[in-house]
């Protein structure tokens, strides 16, 4: 039923903003396209983006091709939501992609939205385009029973020991020093409702870049921590994340093992070599000299893991296209290694299956051509039509990574969407 308040602001101090929001999910029911980027409540002081809260409803106009975005990217003066899939970097580099999908989209997918709502880091709310109609106030909810088969996937934990050898090899060899493995799951699902999913998904692993897209049939939900690129001004903002560890029992016991990440010789050669990737991609696009790393190793603590983050900023000149932007930086290191179009042509011939949205980015591109880009991972894809959904995770590998703690931190990471499927 419909209960529409005097104000948003006045549901909000009524029903408090976590009711408010759900509205919002609620609301985006209706739109073949969608996308909500939700910060969780999270001050974890290094996610500083404009908006606690932002969703866009409805397509003006919308694009799946490289071309047409490129072109329309030139005179855009409006607002743009979508995803960046991690097979564009085929455009920017002579790449290619010949594994098999699992979930088929396109290589990237973004809409002019037809309403645009905000809420600022003080929890006021704006409709910054458009307008919200009734059917905002519903304050019914689908049900939410899943029922989905067993996983799937063609790397089990034998072949992805071999794998690691593999890839031990090449940095022998000097092909690579640093190179992300990732390892693919899959499910068909009788009953499975994507809202309700992302929802619990964010409220069992809270993150400052969770990210819910709908096209069509398709549906990518993402409890992603990991920022990819923020444009501010002339600011460029790349916050890479290399070093990862279990939460511990008690606070003692995460005492122990922030301490046991923070001096960790592996992990901070891990996000060493990345940082310094991005710095070099930053570079490319940004005025000489002004480069910088503003944190590095800094450790942050989320409900399932503590994470190493590093913060890297430049200064870019206003001639610097959008797409130039991409083209130098995209896809994001932390999800390919280094070097990173050596390391990106031996994960084509190491991995199963192409990766599509995962390792992308998903996010906004506003009016003044701001933007910002989480990394998609901890993220799941839902296909409507064939009844299918596909999680992946992995991560780095350098000559010091141990196999067996290096598939063990694979498990940690679907560790939450696995929970929230309750299998």
């Amino acid at each position: 039923m419909y209960l529409r308040p005097i104000t948003s602001q006045h549901y909000i101090a009524t029903h408090g903003l976590q009711a408010y929001k759900e509205l919002a999910y609620n609301y985006s029911r209706q739109f073949g396209h969608s996308c909500i980027l939700d910060s969780c409540q999270l001050n974890t002081g290094v996610h500083g983006g404009k908006y606690e809260f932002l969703a866009a409803f409805g397509a003006e106009k919308a694009y799946s091709d490289h071309t047409k975005f490129s072109s329309h990217l030139v005179t855009n003066k409006d607002w743009l939501f979508g995803v960046l899939g991690y097979d564009l970097k085929n455009n920017f580099e002579k790449l290619q992609s010949n594994n098999q999908e699992i979930i088929p989209c396109p290589e990237l997918s973004f809409f002019v939205p037809q309403i645009v709502l905000a809420i600022d880091k003080n929890n006021n709310v704006s409709v910054l385009k458009g307008k919200l109609t009734d059917a905002f106030w519903d304050t019914e909810r689908a049900e939410s029973m899943f029922q989905v088969s067993a996983a799937q996937s063609p790397v089990s934990k034998e072949i992805y020991l071999d794998k690691i050898a593999q890839i031990h090899n090449l940095i022998y060899a000097g092909e690579v020093y640093e190179l992300n493995y990732c390892v693919p799951f899959k499910h068909e699902y009788l009953a499975f409702d994507p809202i309700s999913f992302h929802q619990k998904l964010i409220q069992k692993s809270p993150v400052p870049m969770a990210a819910y897209l709908r096209v069509d049939h398709l549906h990518l939900c993402g409890a992603s921590m990991e920022r990819f690129l923020m444009k501010d001004g002339d600011q460029l903002i790349s916050q890479p994340i290399k070093g990862t560890i279990r939460k511990g029992d008690n606070a003692q016991e995460d005492e122990a093992l922030i301490n046991e990440l923070e001096n960790s010789e592996k992990d901070r050669a891990e996000n060493v070599m990345i940082v310094d990737l991005v710095r070099n991609d930053l570079a490319r696009v940004s005025i000489t000299g002004q480069t910088r790393v503003a944190e590095l190793f800094g450790v942050y603590s989320y409900l399932q893991v503590h994470q190493m983050i590093s913060t890297v900023q430049s200064t870019i000149d206003s001639e610097v296209s959008i797409q130039s932007i991409l083209e130098a930086t995209f896809p994001m290191g932390s999800m390919t290694g280094t070097p990173k179009i050596a390391a990106m042509q031996h994960i084509e011939e190491l991995e199963d299956f192409k990766r599509g949205w995962y390792s992308g980015a998903l996010g906004y591109l506003s009016p003044e051509n701001d933007f910002d880009f989480n990394v998609v991972i901890r993220s799941l894809l839902c296909d409507e039509q064939s009844k299918t959904l596909n999680y992946n995770a992995g991560g780095a590998i350098t000559i010091d990574s141990e196999a067996e703690k290096e598939w063990d931190e694979v498990q940690l990471k679907i560790k939450a969407i696995r929970a929230v499927l309750a299998i």
